[in-house]
């Protein structure tokens, strides 16, 4: 029963690790390469821990074609010696313009030991215009409404991706996203912290440190605005390591970390290939 509780306690933070590591999946590491923003293909692996043990699997894949994008997300994970699973399979399409993605459409499934369910969202002119789900999936009471304005000049999970991928001034860590993922409205503040040395073996002409950014998790609306929600305002114990890229102009997630009361959640990069319209660059650690 203590590993069951603990589970349900660090959830959140693990679906919090999923989340930003979707959001947060590429980010180009300079604006030099304007007319090829994109890679071709990305294709990335993350362990997932708790604690230091292994409790799943998360798979990111991109393809660009001209100016329309497809992506998709697979998150698998198995606590407890296997009797807790849960698995979650996003997919998302749209269009490149000259302001960032524009999202058409967003598909999540999702499957636990004891529900499963989907979201489906599409988008135009900029805002999300219908949202199914399957099954019916009410606000807990206390939810904070999501507003029609809450909907305009947001992002899927995923699309957000694309808009991270050209940081103005080439600094993963300096960012602000705005996201919609069907259920809550929230913003993503990425703030700069530093430097660290990668631990991991690594190619010889790879860098040698990491670019560390905290993220500060902001909630709108489609929340239960209690105890938990002003903690997570306040959470500042979140953090990315970026790892730079340079044959593809490239930061990459190298660890995600989600702290909680219980212990941390991460997630930890295993491989990644990146296909650019001039090469192919392979990384595993």
């Amino acid at each position: 029963m203590a590993a069951w509780v603990a589970w349900k306690s660090v959830r959140g933070p693990i679906c919090t690790a999923l989340g930003i590591a979707a959001i947060s999946s590429i980010s180009l590491a300079s604006p030099a390469h304007a007319a090829e923003p994109w890679p071709a293909e990305v294709q990335a692996n993350y362990r997932i821990q708790f604690n230091g043990f292994e409790v799943g699997q998360f798979t990111f894949n991109s393809s660009v074609h001209e100016r329309t994008y497809a992506i998709s997300a697979n998150a698998d994970i198995s606590a407890l010696l296997g009797f807790v699973r849960w698995n979650g399979a996003t997919r998302v399409s749209g269009a490149l313009a000259g302001n960032g993605p524009r999202p058409a459409g967003y598909n999540f499934d999702f499957r636990g030991a004891s529900k499963a369910g989907s979201i489906r969202m599409s988008f135009g002119s900029g805002a999300v215009t219908t949202i199914n789900f399957n099954p019916p999936m009410p606000d807990p009471p206390g939810t904070v409404p999501v507003q029609p304005a809450h909907m305009r000049g947001v992002l899927d999970p995923l699309s957000a991706v694309l808009s991270l991928s050209r940081p103005k001034d080439g600094n993963p860590c300096n960012q602000r996203v705005a996201v919609f993922d069907g259920k809550a409205r929230f913003d993503l503040a990425f703030l700069p912290k530093g430097e660290v040395p990668i631990a991991e073996g690594k190619p010889a002409t790879a860098p040698e440190m990491l670019t560390l950014c905290r993220v500060r998790v902001v909630p709108i609306s489609g929340h239960v605005d209690d105890e938990k929600a002003q903690e997570l305002k306040r959470n500042l114990g979140i953090e990315v390591a970026f790892r730079a890229v340079p044959g593809a102009d490239l930061f990459v997630p190298h660890r995600i970390t989600v702290p909680t009361f219980a212990g941390s959640a991460e997630l930890v990069a295993q491989s990644l290939t990146i296909r650019t319209h001039r090469e192919q660059i392979a990384l595993v650690n």
